[in-house]
């Protein structure tokens, strides 16, 4: 399956680990977005999705001090926004278990990244 043309999408990327963040924003890159907005807390990331259009999404299920993106992405699924998670934890498929969304076990990889985007966009 290839994917479809991302040079014209907006990817919004929720990474609370900085370094973590960088090296998927040039996994992002080099899958071919166009427009990655990268944001290390879940504040920045609701006002990119206030006031930017996002073709799609990838998540951190945990962002520190207990906070999850779980509430997040459901307003991203009412906006009509396809979505994946990321996570360092073995039991995150039970955090996810109510959403129909990839969930890319980290660390990650280009391949592991492009099935995950190929899959929440139905490609």
């Amino acid at each position: 399956m290839a994917l479809p043309d991302l040079s014209k999408m907006t990817v919004l990327y929720l990474e609370d680990e900085i370094l973590i963040g960088l090296d998927g924003e040039l996994i992002l890159k080099d899958i071919g977005f166009g427009t990655i907005l990268l944001c290390h807390t879940l504040e920045t990331a609701q006002a990119y999705l206030d006031n930017q259009s996002i073709d799609f999404a990838l998540l951190d299920i945990n962002l520190g001090d207990g906070r999850t993106s779980l509430a997040f992405a459901n307003r991203l699924i009412e906006s009509g926004v396809p979505l994946a998670f990321a996570s360092g934890y073995n039991k995150s498929e039970d955090l996810t278990s109510d959403f129909q969304a990839p969930v890319i076990v980290k660390p990650f990889s280009i391949a592991t990244i492009r099935s995950a985007v190929m899959r929440a966009l139905d490609a």
